[in-house]
């Protein structure tokens, strides 16, 4: 028996056991830190060659762990290229910081990238949370408090814009005066809208009132998905928002797929000391039994998108293992 027959008996052998899985879809995070254009590029277009659903870079001028000195692209114009160098895949920012650009200028970002990409762009938006970007460019930081105050009105500007005819706005950051907007969006009537983030007195309402779907950050557990799950249906209830979001993705930092003995729990003891205690706890090195049943909790907590953050220079074959390993569970 040749090696693709049985590499072809295991995938099947794959789904036949999952038929009771939770049906889940799959992304990448490509960080642009660290990161030559090219191995970005080859890694997007290998995601979208492979089936996986979105894929996403995050929103950070200098690098967010490590050597503050080392490399990083900006995100939203890495977008467009990446959305011009992709066909089926769906393209955003994971999470864009709502304290870097004006809500007028990103709405026209995101339509502009809506058309790049024949209606691909979903909008991850949440309130910033990186305070050396802030300090080191230039950009008011402010309080959580006002920082979340900044996001609701931001969602008010945009979705205005998006939806409404010449629309005027005043508020106490951003002002609207009888805006034109043209074109529209390609996604009727809107790319989705993502918020990120997990404050649950300022940031998760606002997934009831403004947004499509929510996405869990690195270190919220799944108990910490159906606790806040409650509150946007809480929210939805007292607002009379029928139906109520209900896509929920969590951000899960892989590492590798291996059978090594307690390859995980270590590469877990050392990722604390760069990314805290709550995000190294999400950090995946496992087999891949482990890296399901890990995503059966996740799912079992409401969660219905996994998005796989992954290490430059972003290795294709662990990227097919996941297509063949992982994906076919859930589908």
């Amino acid at each position: 028996m040749t090696k693709s027959t049985l590499l072809a008996l295991a995938v099947l052998a794959l789904v036949a056991s999952s038929a009771d899985a939770a049906r889940v879809r799959f992304g990448i995070q490509t960080p642009n830190q660290g990161a030559r254009w090219e191995d970005i590029q080859r890694a997007w277009k290998t995601a979208d060659t492979l089936g996986f659903h979105s894929a996403w870079v995050f929103d950070h001028f200098l690098p967010i762990f490590g050597d503050e000195d080392g490399e990083c692209f900006e995100g939203w114009t890495l977008l467009a290229a990446l959305a011009a160098e992709t066909e089926r895949i769906r393209v955003g920012v994971l999470v864009t910081g709502v304290t870097y650009r004006n809500p007028a200028l990103l709405a026209k970002m995101a339509t502009t990238i809506d058309h790049v990409s024949n209606g691909r762009l979903i909008l991850g938006i949440g309130a910033g949370w990186f305070e050396r970007d802030h300090t080191a460019y230039g950009f008011h930081f402010g309080t959580p408090r006002e920082r979340a105050k900044r996001l609701e009105e931001a969602l008010q500007v945009i979705t205005k814009l998006w939806k409404e005819d010449h629309p005027s706005f005043q508020g106490k950051y951003y002002a609207l005066d009888r805006a034109p907007y043209a074109p529209g969006n390609v996604q009727k009537p809107h790319p989705p809208i993502v918020i990120g983030g997990q404050g649950k007195q300022w940031i998760i309402p606002q997934v009831a009132r403004y947004a499509d779907g929510w996405n869990a950050v690195s270190g919220v557990t799944p108990e910490g998905i159906r606790e806040r799950r409650q509150i946007i249906a809480d929210e939805c209830k007292k607002i009379g928002r029928s139906p109520c979001p209900t896509d929920v993705s969590v951000l899960l930092p892989l590492v590798s797929i291996t059978k090594v003995p307690l390859a995980g729990p270590l590469v877990r003891l050392g990722a604390r000391a760069m990314v805290g205690k709550e995000t190294a706890r999400a950090v995946l090195a496992d087999s891949p039994e482990t890296i399901r049943r890990r995503i059966e909790e996740y799912a079992a907590a409401g969660v219905n998108e996994v998005i796989f953050s992954i290490r430059p220079p972003f290795d294709d074959d662990l990227l097919r293992r996941v297509a063949s390993e992982i994906m076919p569970y859930f589908q």
